[in-house]
């Protein structure tokens, strides 16, 4: 092979290598369900100081697995309009990722709560997992699978941090009483056990994983080729 030949062919394949580039960063259009899901899992914080305040009352006739209800509901419009906006964006672009795999999980996980109470009276139960449904936070983790199955698809780092990022934060959020750190946070600054927020902060579980799906829409790297 002459040295011309050589130039010519690793020329081809850097221009190879750039139109595949460009064909996957085309086809990115995970910014539209970080900035929902953020945006919905920080919508569901006032939930958590609702049921909180009013569920000492006894006119209150709901147990805590209403939010879950909610959960459900917003994991599945999410699931949908993903599907609407990736099909958009496909039409734009010319090329999309399939979102199936992901919104199969989105709408199917978002139920296990309501699954898990229902399979006691079936004469079957799964009690050993009661830490991931007692606190009505499992949609964060409906989420996160949601996340990982599209971040496979996608084929992105920026995707891939965020998600590996809000899983970490998630996963203590669903199995253990975060507020609990903030409440060791406020008696440091001399806040008395009569003086704490207890209402306020039964939201703070959801805060931390919400800013990160937040923060990871709003940095999508956007494209910069004509």
């Amino acid at each position: 092979m002459t040295q011309n030949a050589a130039n010519e062919a690793s020329n081809l394949l850097d221009e190879i290598n750039v139109l595949r580039d460009r064909a996957r960063t085309d086809r990115h259009a995970f910014r539209f369900p970080l900035l929902f899901f953020g945006g919905f899992t920080l919508a569901t914080a006032p939930l958590y100081v609702i049921d909180f305040e009013l569920g000492a009352r006894p006119d209150w006739p709901f147990p805590r697995e209403w939010i879950d209800l909610v959960w459900l509901a917003g994991l599945v419009a999410g699931a949908g309009l993903t599907v609407w906006w990736y099909r958009r964006h496909g039409h734009r672009a010319g090329i999309q990722t399939s979102p199936r795999n992901p919104t199969i999980i989105w709408s199917t996980a978002g139920a296990a709560p309501l699954i898990w109470l229902l399979l006691p009276l079936v004469g079957f139960s799964l009690w050993f997992l009661w830490p991931f449904f007692i606190r009505s936070t499992f949609g964060l983790l409906a989420v996160a699978l949601g996340l990982i199955a599209l971040a496979w698809a996608e084929r992105s780092r920026h995707l891939w941090a965020v998600t590996g990022l809000y899983t970490a934060a998630a996963v203590p959020a669903v199995v253990y009483d975060m507020q609990n750190q903030y409440y060791r946070l406020f008696h440091l600054f001399g806040v008395s056990p009569q003086e704490m927020p207890y209402g306020f902060l039964q939201g703070s579980s959801v805060l931390l994983p919400s800013l990160i799906l937040l923060v990871g829409g709003l940095t999508v790297r956007r494209k910069t080729h004509p």
